[in-house]
């Protein structure tokens, strides 16, 4: 049976744990630096989290995701400008920049599908077959299993020659 997903699950998992990576590198670094100065712990805290988005965003293959990491990036790295500085009205940065995000989503999102984004994992939908009520003493069809098209078709063929089998057969 076809199954595309355990590829594409591999290169996530390699993905999360080099973005987890470099945010316990940077929790390191920040403990690290508390020892000398307090004031080092949370801005260090957030730019890694923001590296962290950042790589999230660059490497997500679905679009929206992208989109959120994007919307992390700005946080985080807001965040870490504003407990570096210590001067609080910057928070108006990140909450600017998440506004003008925001009023360009629609662009960014059309901009990402048209980009090097990979396609998402396209599933195969169901057959429709109609409702037809159960009527006593009428076998019911055969389990079928869920696979790409050709597979479905030869089923369905095969299922139609057996029901009309049972048709002339009445």
């Amino acid at each position: 049976m076809y199954d595309n997903r355990s590829n594409g699950r591999v290169y996530r998992n390699a993905m999360g744990g080099i973005i987890a990576g470099i945010f316990i590198i940077c929790l390191a670094v920040a403990i690290f630096l508390w020892g000398f100065s307090a004031n080092w712990f949370l801005p260090i805290l957030f730019l890694g989290l923001g590296l962290a988005s950042l790589i999230g965003y660059i490497t997500a293959s679905d679009r929206k995701a992208a989109y959120g990491s994007l919307h992390g990036v700005v946080w985080f790295l807001g965040l870490s400008l504003c407990f570096l500085i210590g001067f609080w009205p910057w928070i108006l940065l990140p909450v600017g920049f998440s506004i003008i995000l925001g009023a360009l989503a629609a662009p960014i999102l059309g901009v990402m599908r048209n980009g090097s984004y990979p396609p998402a994992i396209q599933q195969y939908p169901p057959t429709y077959q109609p409702y037809q009520p159960y009527q006593p003493g009428q076998s019911l069809p055969p389990y079928q299993p869920y696979g790409p098209p050709q597979q479905l078709e030869q089923g369905n063929q095969e299922l139609q020659q057996e029901v009309e089998q049972q048709h002339q057969h009445v």
